[in-house]
């Protein structure tokens, strides 16, 4: 697959096929493409966590919210909980290189697992002590991103802006996840 026709398909998915769970072996070659990806000053300094174990993801999914910008009705239900949890983790004080580490750990983790059939929410709205107490974390590693995955349970397409002009995801009215971009024009500002 051609890397932009990977990113196109490589959408956030928030509903999953709960029935299905991904090894620690899966996530660990996701994990690998991370690892292997740009480093900041090579300072390598992100650590990971898998969840694969029912009772630890489902003891995660009460820490997580997927789709904070969707009505409580809109959300997965318990059977559409993820198949498996990746958690960056990081010191606590990180500069802005090592923070931006931590996108490009998560993007290559979701194109690994989107080339794999699986998709990827990275979850910014995370209970992250409780998390990290939950995951048993040494002091030093704090949580930076969730990442969970699985099978998709949903249809997600990318849509040209809303015409109030918003950019919030939404579901239509047939329940497709829509995601409106921007244009090309609106992205590139200066050509000098």
């Amino acid at each position: 697959m051609a890397l932009k026709e990977l990113i196109t398909k490589a959408r956030t998915c928030r509903r999953f096929k709960g029935d299905i769970t991904l090894s620690a072996e899966t996530l660990a070659s996701f994990i690998d493409c991370a690892r292997l990806s740009a480093s900041a000053r090579n300072a390598q300094c992100l650590r990971y966590v898998t969840v694969t174990d029912a009772e630890t993801r489902a003891a995660m999914n009460g820490l997580v919210v997927l789709g904070g910008a969707l009505t409580p009705e809109q959300r997965a239900t318990d059977a559409q909980r993820p198949g498996a949890y990746i958690v960056i983790c990081g010191p606590d004080k990180m500069d802005d290189f090592a923070t931006m580490d931590v996108g490009i750990a998560a993007q290559s983790i979701n194109l690994a697992a989107c080339e794999a059939g699986f998709r990827t929410c990275m979850i910014g709205a995370v209970k992250k002590d409780e998390a990290a107490a939950l995951l048993g974390l040494p002091e030093e590693l704090k949580v930076k991103l969730v990442l969970a995955l699985g099978a998709s349970d949903e249809e997600v397409r990318l849509v040209e802006r809303r015409e109030d002009g918003k950019l919030i995801y939404y579901r239509d009215a047939n329940d497709v996840h829509c995601v409106p971009k921007i244009t090309l024009e609106e992205a590139i500002i200066l050509n000098k």
